[in-house]
């Protein structure tokens, strides 16, 4: 009787295939784990909740992140990353004044009304102490504010910024009127039924730019 033939060997999935699934993956644990920081913060978020959200197990955090605080400043970095790499590019532009504000305040509103995870993740931060996403907050952002205060000093120089308002005051309140609207909204609401500022409301989105916009530039142009 001749002996049976040996199965074939079972084929592994192609190399494409796999690293669109670690992607996708990733993608899956960094958004259950932003909302997971965002309603609980550092300290009461739970790695076991993350990846019941994400649809894994527990492992793949550990593989992919190493621990819960390798997750942690994975969700921050890929929050701000974008929007610092935005900052770094409109400072390589070289544009007017006028041009380069209306340009950072486009990035600010974007931000704000899309990353409200982040806002809250910060927030609850800012009260606790816990979790280092401030410290990750200022690795990124430090750089860029410092070269925007630079570059209004420079302008203020110049003569094309008025030179009576503070470089800093002028940053300061532009994050101010971008930020809290959002950061703030259900306190803005309570205050205020109706005030409150949605996501996905793009003439609320426009209204709110064009209204720092002309701000600022009064504050920085206007005799």
């Amino acid at each position: 009787m001749s002996r049976a033939s040996a199965p074939p060997p079972r084929r592994s999935d192609p190399p494409s295939t796999r690293a669109r699934s670690s992607v996708e993956t990733r993608r899956r644990l960094l958004d259950a784990a932003e909302l997971e920081f965002a309603q609980k913060g550092f300290a009461g978020a739970r790695l076991r909740d993350v990846a019941a959200t994400a649809g894994v197990q527990q492992a793949l955090i550990h593989h992919y992140f190493g621990d819960k605080s390798g997750l942690y400043r994975a969700v921050l970095d890929r929050a701000i990353a974008e929007t610092a790499e935005g900052g770094w590019r409109i400072l390589e532009q070289q544009g007017d004044v006028r041009s380069t504000i209306e340009a950072f305040v486009e990035l600010l509103v974007r931000f704000s009304a899309t990353h409200a995870n982040l806002l809250s993740i910060l927030r609850l931060e800012a009260s606790s102490g816990a979790g280092g996403a401030l410290d990750v907050m200022s690795e990124r952002t430090r750089p860029i504010l410092d070269a925007v205060e630079a570059k209004i000093i420079a302008w203020q120089a110049a003569g094309v910024a008025r030179p009576r308002v503070a470089a800093r005051e002028i940053i300061v309140a532009t994050l101010a009127l971008t930020l809290f609207p959002y950061q703030e909204a259900k306190l803005l609401d309570a205050l205020w039924p109706g005030s409150r500022e949605r996501a996905d409301d793009e003439a609320a989105i426009t209204r709110r730019r064009q209204l720092v916009v002309d701000v600022v530039t009064r504050g920085l142009l206007d005799a």
